[in-house]
This record gives structure tokens, sequence and C-alpha cells, in this order.
């Protein structure tokens, strides 16, 4: 790891509210443009990367984080990108203008143009069994974890809701490079 993200990270541990000052304009402006693709306004994007600065500057004080493979633009650029799909979540949107409703079993999409790729999921999606498209949904559109869906389904445990999203996932690759 480079000597300067080392000496920040130490700076941060030792509550160095100067190094905090610097991460933050640091990468705020490459942040506000990472999550523009999220189809979230300005405002809310520098909402969500602040709060993501003072997550990362709390595990960092806390002592909880020690970064050896990950640069702190990495770090900091996760815990973003988990904030923006809670801030998708509450408001039922997802990535490239698809808007999830509540039974999430209708997908609606706003007046966008859709990629090639995304085209060709959309079509292949609906080739899928009702588990398959029921699991994925739950997992990549939900955004729920394993356990969550464990709680919400009747799956047995963590390996029998791995196992089936991932033969659920190959598949849709299968039929996506088929054609």
């Amino acid at each position: 790891m480079e000597k300067q993200q080392l000496d920040v990270q130490i700076r941060l541990r030792n509550d160095d509210k100067t190094a905090l000052e610097e991460v933050y304009l640091l990468y705020k402006d490459a942040f506000i443009n990472y999550g523009l693709r999220f189809n979230l306004d300005r405002e809310d994007l520098i909402d969500v990367y602040q709060d993501s600065v003072i997550a990362m500057y709390q595990n960092f004080t806390r002592k909880k984080v020690q970064l050896e493979k990950s640069t702190l633009k990495t770090y900091l650029f996760s815990i973003g990108k988990h904030k923006i799909y809670d801030r998708l979540k509450e408001r039922k949107l997802l990535v490239g203008g698809i808007l999830i409703e509540d039974d999430y079993e209708e997908i609606v999409l706003d007046e966008i143009t859709l990629t090639k790729e995304q085209t060709q999921l959309r079509k292949y999606f609906g080739h899928l069994g009702e588990s398959c498209q029921h699991i994925l949904k739950l997992f990549y559109y939900r955004s729920l974890t394993v356990k969550e869906i464990i709680e919400q389904t009747n799956y047995k445990d963590a390996n029998t809701v791995k196992s089936h999203k991932s033969r659920c996932l190959k598949k849709l690759i299968a039929l996506i490079k088929s054609n």
C-alpha cells in the first residue's frame, strides 16, 4: 500500500480532523460523478457522501478498519454505494431508471433508452422460471441479503439460497450468450 494512504489511515485512526477534511475534499467530486449514474440528484448524493465519510471516519476512529488490500477511495466508495442503494430502496427506485413497486412483480421502465445489454437482460430474464426470477429479484433488485431472503421465503438455509441463486444466474448468462 502506498505510504501516503497508510499515513492518512493512521491520522484518521488518531481522530485527526484535518485528515478527515482532506479525504472529504479529495474524493467528493469523484463520488458525485460516480453517484450520478444511479439517477439521484446532486443534493442527495452530497448527503449520501457526507454520511459515507462520517461512517468511514467512525470506523477508523473506533479502530475497526485496517485497509491492506484496498485503497481509502475504494473503501469510501463501497460505503457510499451501499448508502446509495439504501436511498434508492427507500424510494423504491432501482439503477437505470427501473422502478420496483412494493410487490416487486411489476417492473416499470421510466422513459429511458436501455443499452443493448439491458435489453438482452430484460428479454432473457422473462425466459427464466418463476422461482429463478423471484430469487434474482430479491437479491439483485431489492438488494436483500441472503439472511433476509431466508426470512422472507421458504428456503431452509444460506447454502440453499446461494446455490439456487448461482444456478439461476448461470442459466440467465447461458441464455444471453446463446443468442
